[in-house]
């Protein structure tokens, strides 16, 4: 549902809309309808809801404001409590209560003009951040799907989650997502969900895939040079939104090369993936005790260890003929 409201204390007229994210409401006011369209089409695997339960629902207020200001990207984020602050450029501040779930940001017009910024960074950062107290569970792993089962893809950061991820969409799997995903309840089951952001491949990925050659490597949120490309455009795979989660593969890369896939306990997986949770406490450990009864309910998943240091569309190749053993 949207609507239009007015605040008198702020003389602001908001653009106000209804959201699902990985399942759960969020409100969304802005007074910018520029804004209002970058949250609706990023969200756009969800249809707009009427929210009948606003004590479940976050709230995400953007305020533009007519001032000038550098657009210089100036990534700086900081946390206290359950407080928490965002910056992406010079040109926009976010602030965070977790507690109330309530967001609150200000940007310049300039800012507000960058669709691929917002899309790209801010939007999933803003959902990210308060995934955790709106009972969803963030996963620090990539997400593929085929004929509606879905594999949890987990490892350590440089193991090759997001060139693996990217060799299984080439397969015919659906992309959900490549570094976050994010596991909410559906009913008596639990769902994976990804977002429509770019995935970050290294430059060496090149190697691999000579499709990243049309591009050039940028600086990414983190500082790293990396390609930030969206998959449609660049090698034509196909999104879902969310799955069922059939299997877990817990990723490690080995020194001798070759490819290995071992049967593991669902304790061993469900253990790798609680330990990727961040810690919540005082007023918000209820969060934290939510969550790790999510990733609890995955146990009936499927475990899989995938130990390797090859080419990923090797790699691709040897887990594709063991998942579709299973299936």
């Amino acid at each position: 549902m949207t609507s239009v409201a007015i605040i008198p204390d702020m003389a602001l007229t908001l653009c106000s809309q209804g959201l699902l994210f990985a399942g759960r409401p969020v409100r969304i006011n802005t007074n910018s309808p520029k804004i209002a369209r970058y949250f609706a089409d990023f969200l756009a695997g969800d249809n707009p809801i009427h929210f009948g339960e606003p004590e479940s629902a976050a709230t995400i207020t953007v305020h533009v404001r007519e001032r000038d200001g550098l657009c210089e990207s100036s990534p700086w984020f900081r946390a206290r409590g359950h407080f928490a602050f965002a910056r992406f450029t010079l040109a926009d501040a976010f602030w965070f209560n977790l507690r109330t779930r309530e967001v609150y940001g200000v940007c310049t017009p300039e800012a507000a003009d960058d669709v691929w910024r917002w899309r790209a960074h801010i939007l999933p950062a803003l959902l990210g951040i308060l995934s955790a107290v709106i009972g969803v569970a963030p996963v620090h792993g990539a997400c593929v799907a085929r004929g509606g089962r879905g594999t949890l893809l987990t490892g350590p950061s440089g193991t090759g989650k997001s060139t693996l991820t990217i060799a299984l969409a080439k397969r015919g799997y659906k992309l959900l997502s490549d570094e976050w995903t994010y596991i909410s309840a559906a009913g008596p089951d639990v769902a994976a969900w990804g977002l429509s952001v770019p995935v970050k491949l290294l430059p060496d990925a090149s190697r691999f895939f000579p499709e990243l050659l049309n591009y050039c490597p940028a600086t990414a949120l983190n500082g790293e040079a990396a390609y930030e490309v969206f998959p449609e455009e660049c090698f034509g795979v196909s999104r879902q939104t969310h799955s069922s989660v059939n299997g877990i593969v817990l990723l490690e890369r080995t020194a001798l090369p070759g490819c290995r896939v071992d049967q593991i306990s669902a304790a061993e997986a469900t253990h790798r993936l609680s330990q990727e949770l961040e810690p919540l406490e005082g007023p918000l450990e209820y969060c934290y005790q939510h969550q790790l009864a999510l990733i609890q309910r995955l146990a009936g998943a499927a475990c899989l260890r995938l130990s390797f240091n090859e080419n990923p569309c090797k790699v691709a190749e040897a887990l594709d003929a063991v998942l579709a053993r299973m299936e």
